[in-house]
């Protein structure tokens, strides 16, 4: 029987980023949601067509997952799916300091 594996399980890194990022309060996942939907758009040098094309091309209202429940955590995350591996590292080198402050005090 095989285990289904996410897309993001795929790279250790990423999971981590992703189980740390899954267990914050709703608040903070939204703070960290914002941040990346702002930089992504810099770290696909300002091709802003593409980053409008990879949130237009998922409907969060057909998935289940647990980031779908908010539209800026979706977002977010499906901005991250489409990144290349370099892109990604980049993006959560940049915002990791605040998922791992949110992670360590719960707080907002």
């Amino acid at each position: 029987m095989k285990k289904y594996i996410r897309w993001y399980d795929k790279d250790k890194y990423l999971s981590a980023f992703m189980r740390l990022l899954e267990d914050l309060d709703p608040e903070a996942q939204c703070e960290v949601a914002v941040d990346i939907i702002l930089k992504v758009p810099k770290i696909i040098e300002g091709d802003y067509e593409k980053f409008v094309k990879i949130i237009a091309d998922f409907n969060p209202r057909e998935y289940q997952r647990w980031y779908d429940k908010n539209p800026n955590l979706h977002a977010a995350i499906e901005a991250l799916r489409d990144l290349d591996e370099a892109q990604r590292e980049h993006l959560i080198n940049q915002i990791s300091d605040i998922v791992l402050k949110h992670s360590k005090d719960g707080t907002v």
